[in-house]
């Protein structure tokens, strides 16, 4: 599996394998098209990303782009399910790599908007890029310990609160305070 030390190694394997299978499937992805696969907010970009940008939004529709990549990074996941493990390793590891900070690219490859009318659930489309046991997130170490606590809490805010407006309230509220208070 190859190992991605930098996000921008991790974007730059993403879209030499994205551009390779638009070229192989006769997919026509002009050089804005190309660029944008680069887009971010945060961390590494190109340099004039900000023109490419405004480009972008001015003469392509954002829908038909997205299921574009989209349906090329599908297709790049059939065929590393058809040709072996190492394929799909390496490029779950880039896109887990990508995951650590805020990338287009990572929205572009989101397998949902390549396959309309399925029904596919948010961890089943999260499973291949985050470790997950029987279908949902691994608990962090005394979730349960804090959960339980929480509920004691509430549990002890409300009573709490019930006795000190039953005090408050009460006919003889006075008698109440002076016998709470000794």
């Amino acid at each position: 599996m190859a190992r991605f030390e930098t996000e921008r190694a991790a974007k730059e394997y993403l879209i030499e394998r994205i551009v390779a299978e638009a070229k192989r499937g006769g997919v026509p992805l002009t050089e804005v098209e190309r660029k944008m696969l680069y887009f971010t907010e945060s961390g590494w970009t190109l340099p004039n990303i900000l023109e490419v940008n405004a480009a972008f939004e001015r003469d392509y529709d954002d829908d038909e782009y997205e299921r574009k990549i989209a349906e090329l990074a599908r297709r790049i996941e059939e065929s590393d399910a058809a040709k072996g493990a190492q394929d799909q390793a390496n490029w779950d590891a880039a896109v887990a790599k990508l995951s650590e900070g805020d990338h287009y690219l990572l929205v572009l490859i989101d397998t949902n908007l390549s396959t309309a009318g399925t029904d596919s659930s948010f961890w089943d489309r999260l499973a291949p890029w985050i470790p997950v046991a029987d279908g949902r997130p691994q608990r962090k170490p005394g979730d349960f310990g804090r959960l339980i606590l929480t509920a004691f809490i509430v549990i002890f805010g409300w009573a709490l609160l019930n006795y000190l407006l039953r005090l408050i309230f009460s006919p003889d509220w006075k008698a109440s305070i002076r016998h709470f208070l000794r």
